[in-house]
């Protein structure tokens, strides 16, 4: 079984009537609709992650793809 980590997580009241609605439509608790949806934003950032590597591998770069530069305060 897998080992759980619990985290205090703080929601605008928008977001969190919107997952009180979707737990209750979906029977899920509020919990797993959470981990579900980190679930998916890791798979988007690995496609995104690996959609540049292609698109930079085939030599086309564009302004925005460049990766912002930390700020450094003086």
């Amino acid at each position: 079984m897998a080992k759980l980590k619990q985290a205090g997580i703080r929601f605008d009241l928008e977001t969190y009537k919107w997952l009180e609605v979707e737990a209750e439509k979906t029977g899920t608790p509020i919990s797993a609709l959470v981990r579900a949806g980190v679930v998916l934003l890791m798979a988007e950032k690995a496609l995104m992650g690996q959609m540049r590597s292609q698109i930079e591998a085939q030599g086309v770069t564009y302004p925005s793809m460049k990766r912002p530069k930390q700020l450094v305060n003086k």
